[in-house]
């Protein structure tokens, strides 16, 4: 199967991830990128902060709340929690199909002026690029319904929102860096 029809049938796809649409965040970021012949986006989060409790592993964490925009302090607000509850903010990811190798490199190339962490996923069978930010944050909140966190939860709002504008803020800077990709002729 060609490149640009693996693209279409991918960008036809619906949305398998656990929200069940695109951040709106990201969603212009998507569109610069989708409409280059030499890319398409198989997955992105556009950053989030949630509450959780379970092992950690993917199918096994259940998510209590969560919010990929800035929060308020009814945020942390948990109906009797048993157990440990944890708090997570994640930072933007974003995965983007290559043609070739020449177009992930000019693709890392210009995500690395924002996004140090971004490399090459695969590139044995499909080429794949990772964007990542850095922005994380993990610590229990609850145990057993005792609040664990003993500072000020404005604080800690104001300080999660301002990770989150960071976030948004870098995924605007993306959005023009990207605009700037040309395509390389061979």
């Amino acid at each position: 199967m060609t490149f640009a029809n693996e693209k279409k049938m991918y960008l036809t796809k619906q949305d398998k991830s656990k929200k069940g649409d695109i951040d709106s965040l990201v969603l212009p970021l998507l569109n610069i990128i989708n409409r280059k012949e030499e890319y398409y986006t198989t997955s992105s989060c556009s950053g989030r902060v949630y509450l959780w409790q379970g092992s950690g592993k993917k199918n096994e964490t259940n998510w209590i709340t969560v919010s990929h925009e800035p929060i308020r302090e009814d945020f942390f607000k948990v109906s009797e929690p048993a157990g440990i509850v944890w708090l997570r903010l994640e930072a933007f990811i974003l995965h983007v199909a290559c043609r070739d190798l020449d177009s992930a490199n000019t693709l890392l190339e210009a995500s690395r002026k924002i996004y140090k962490k971004s490399s090459i996923l695969s590139a044995s069978n499909k080429i794949i690029v990772e964007v990542r930010g850095s922005e994380f944050l993990e610590m229990p909140l609850y145990n057993d319904n005792q609040l664990l966190f003993c500072g000020s939860r404005s604080w800690l709002v104001g300080y999660i929102n301002a990770k989150m504008g960071g976030i948004a803020e870098g995924i605007r800077r993306f959005e023009k860096v990207i605009k700037k990709i040309q395509r390389r002729e061979i």
